[in-house]
């Protein structure tokens, strides 16, 4: 018998959101610091091959993982005030990743000794496929199931800031790619060796549990093709960008490519902390209600913040490829604002696949996702021959778009009674006019240094925005201001 557990502490969904953007702000922060001098140190050609090794292992870990990012949150989620029922899921689950990560990683090794353009990088490939285990046995799903956002932040933040500064230790020219992805499998990965010994604290790992594995196999298979086909398809630009152009038009991509995961993870950061808890309102049907009120008041909040990345991304494009990057990725900016639209779509689309999961409809979630990695492959192979990067870039624009409009569709009723305590119509006039006084500033401004230029319009556009909005009595503006009264 193992030692006594203790019982996690449940935040409130206000804290847990404070320590996501708490952790998502470090990850605006340290990329920051480490892109720009990592894309000046290594070129577009080495940082581009590094970002695709990690990409294609990234394929082969979200086949292991089984969709238990999601599947692992809700079942755990369930049963989080039940220490035995909780203990017993745990360890079912952690065996049945340990078989499906031994079994895909021995295909790994068999791909890349196969494949001409993963032989040319066989050391960096074994390097990146560190990951795969890392990753698996992290065991994030359960620590977001019972909501221990506090942990998660302050383990990841301490990591970051251990790579950062291995990172101007070891990573100081053009050949040190290897150690640059050492360095980066410790800043994103690193943390979660702790996460396995830790959990220990909360769960009891004994031979009394009686193990069925053969429970979760049908619960498994849906979340299973719907976090594989969405997770390929999300990343298929950049995956299929390095069977059809250079390493340096990788290089130029993988930059574009950084700054709309960081992006995105402003709004994810909002949206992975609902699943644990529409998980536990949906499981009980008084609190359905409450499920209602918290999509609403995140898809207000998310579309406020979205459009807002949007005019950022779509006016500074030059000043914050110049400030990340430099002059010699310059030719990425046109990609960047075709793909700033991705952020406000995708992190929308994910908000509707949380209620989707916390609703049982993941069934309906595999169809979108399905249909979006069939799109994307298609639409990807035929522009990116064509338009190259920027190519790349609407080929996903225009797969996330359609497996939005899709899962709205489904959801059409429900979104309908959404809608009720919405305010899109407001948000959306208020961004217009923002946007239209920000374009015509920056106009006068564009030829000074990046940062400031980037400063400015962000301080200009924030100010109109915010405004606006208190103006047209935008209720999530309104809702945060009568909470700082108090």
């Amino acid at each position: 018998m193992s030692k006594q557990t203790r019982k996690p502490v449940i935040r409130s969904v206000k804290f847990n959101v404070v320590m996501n953007v708490i952790l998502t702000a470090s990850g605006f922060i340290f990329p920051l610091i480490t892109v720009p001098y990592v894309s000046r140190v290594l070129g577009p050609a080495n940082n581009g091959v590094v970002s695709w090794a990690f990409t294609f292992v990234g394929y082969f870990t979200l086949v292991s993982q089984l969709g238990f990012n999601m599947y692992g949150t809700r079942e755990c989620a369930k049963v989080r005030d039940d220490k035995e029922k909780l203990s017993a899921v745990v360890q079912e689950l952690l065996l049945i990743l340990l078989c499906s990560t031994s079994t895909v990683y021995l295909a790994y090794i068999g791909f890349i000794l196969c494949i001409p353009r993963t032989r040319e990088q066989l050391p960096l490939m074994f390097i990146a496929s560190v990951v795969l285990w890392l990753y698996n046995f992290g065991a994030e799903w359960f620590y977001r199931a019972i909501e221990q956002y506090e942990y998660i932040t302050v383990r990841n933040i301490a990591f970051k800031l251990l790579a950062l500064v291995l990172m101007f230790i070891f990573v100081q020219e053009t050949g040190d790619y290897l150690a640059y992805a050492i360095i980066n499998i410790i800043g994103s990965a690193g943390s979660n060796v702790l996460n396995i010994l830790r959990i220990r604290s909360f769960v009891t790992f004994s031979r009394r549990y009686r193990m069925d594995l053969r429970r979760h196999f049908k619960g498994m298979l849906a979340f299973s093709i719907s976090s594989i086909t969405s997770g390929m398809y999300s990343q298929i630009d950049m995956l299929l960008l390095g069977f059809f152009s250079s390493n340096f038009a990788m290089g130029l991509y993988q930059l574009v490519f950084k700054i709309r995961n960081l992006c995105t993870s402003a709004g994810s950061g909002v949206t992975s902390v609902m699943l644990p808890r529409m998980s536990y309102y949906e499981s009980n049907d008084s609190n359905k209600n409450k499920t209602t009120a918290l999509m609403a008041k995140n898809l207000n909040f998310l579309l406020i913040l979205g459009l807002a990345i949007i005019t950022t991304l779509v006016i500074c494009a030059e000043p914050i490829i110049r400030l990340l990057g430099g002059d010699a990725y310059l030719g990425a900016a046109a990609s960047l604002r075709i793909s700033a639209p991705i952020v406000l779509i995708t992190s929308i689309s994910s908000m509707l696949s949380q209620y989707m999961i916390a609703a049982d409809h993941e069934k309906s979630l595999t169809i979108t996702n399905i249909t979006g990695l069939v799109l994307a492959v298609a639409l990807e192979c035929a522009l990116i021959p064509l338009l190259g990067i920027c190519g790349a870039a609407l080929g996903l624009l225009l797969t996330e778009l359609i497996v939005y409009a899709m899962r709205a569709y489904m959801l059409r009723d429900y979104l309908r009674q959404v809608r009720k305590h919405t305010d899109y119509g407001r948000i959306f006039i208020a961004w217009i006019i923002a946007s239209a006084i920000t374009a015509a500033m920056f106009w006068f401004i564009r030829e000074s240094n990046p940062f400031f230029s980037i400063i400015a319009a962000a301080a200009v556009f924030a100010l109109m925005y915010g405004v606006l909005l208190v103006l047209f009595r935008e209720s999530f503006m309104i809702s945060m201001l009568h909470k700082d009264r108090r």
